[in-house]
């Protein structure tokens, strides 16, 4: 009877250790690493080109680039095109359908190494701006989820993000883009190499600069509220300059805006000023959403700026947002530290421009 029962548990704990490790390979990427044959217009095994734009290249080789692997001996690279000889005005992609979805609301802790090319020289044109990395989540019905985004990419050797995707969908495929940082649209690259699992989350944040002691701690408080009677756009707020991310049109007289950190959630704390108007303070940033709602006038044009009271544990300061005029949707991150600030430029007119 003893036998039995330890035979029985035996059993039952390689049945749970196979269920994990089942679990655990699921999650992994099929060539996380972009192994292929160097070439244009090549994918590598496991990757497929998406949407409407030219393939991602398989590196070094095409299009003048050089740059080493920073894994293996081969990577991908992906442009995001401005007016160009070819697919002007968008942008490359590729996709790969994952062995089991991710979960809805489980949070999937990922890295992957990104660096630019300012050589990228392609029908005679040169892709040489820093693109954002952008990775989509997308089910079985082909609704699709923005999960995470790297900001601009400027460093020309490897640098290692550490990320972490937590979906609201179902995500039977996992799609990375590169796409533009402000606009217009503009010819940029991103090299994609390295992407990796980690089933026990990020047991070290390798490659991220070190905190200096008490840079977690909150590093001022936030500004006096600034005087808008004429709509006048601030220059900078407590000595910070003011950096121009977007620009983007509403209608109406109400808009909404939301607020998340969609990347490694690390203690951002941050304050949203509409012209000076304060109208969130002192906010630390997760993967919950917040909703604002803000009272605008037709005809005016607003700068929602980006205050950061901190850097977090991984600088610099960066937050998703939703802008939303109930018709109109729009995507947008801002990044700031202790120096500038990022906003977004928002008009709000009687009719949305013809080519928005």
């Amino acid at each position: 009877m003893k036998n039995s029962n330890y035979i029985l548990a035996l059993i039952i704990l390689s049945i749970f250790m196979l269920n994990t490790s089942l679990s655990t390979i699921a999650q992994q990427l099929v060539n996380p690493s972009f192994e292929g044959v160097s070439g244009v217009a090549r994918q590598p095994f496991g990757w497929s080109a998406y949407g409407q734009a030219s393939s991602p290249d398989t590196q070094p080789g095409a299009w003048n680039v050089t740059t080493a692997p920073s894994h293996g001996s081969s990577y991908i690279s992906m442009v995001c095109r401005g007016y160009s000889i070819f697919d002007s005005y968008l942008w490359e992609s590729c996709v790969q359908g994952l062995n089991n979805p991710l979960t809805i609301g489980d949070t999937y802790h990922y890295s992957i190494d990104l660096a630019t090319s300012k050589h990228f020289l392609a029908d005679t044109i040169l892709f040489d701006h820093p693109a954002n990395l952008r990775i989509w989540g997308m089910n079985n019905l082909q609704q699709k989820e923005l999960l995470w985004e790297s900001g601009g990419v400027n460093n020309t050797e490897w640098q290692t993000f550490y990320f972490e995707l937590t979906p609201s969908i179902a995500t039977d495929f996992l799609i990375l883009e590169a796409y533009y940082t402000e606009m217009p649209k503009y010819c940029g690259n991103v090299l994609v190499d390295n992407m990796k699992y980690y089933p026990l989350g990020h047991q070290k944040k390798e490659g991220h600069p070190e905190l200096v002691e008490g840079q977690e701690l909150i590093k001022d408080t936030v500004p006096e509220l600034i005087v808008d009677n004429n709509h006048e756009i601030p220059t900078d707020i407590n000595g910070r300059g003011i950096n121009k991310e977007a620009e983007c049109t509403f209608r109406g007289n109400q808009l909404t805006i939301t607020v998340w950190d969609n990347r490694t959630t690390d203690g951002d704390i941050i304050s949203l000023f509409m012209n000076g108007k304060n109208i969130l303070k002192e906010f630390t940033i997760s993967k919950d959403r917040l909703k604002v709602q803000v009272d605008v006038e037709e005809g005016i044009e607003y700068y929602l700026i980006l205050y950061a009271h901190n850097l977090g544990d991984i600088p610099p300061n960066t937050v998703a947002l939703y802008i939303s005029d109930g018709q109109r949707k729009k995507f947008i991150t801002l990044t700031s530290d202790l120096n500038a600030c990022g906003a977004v430029k928002i008009k709000v007119e009687k009719e949305l421009a013809d080519n928005l």
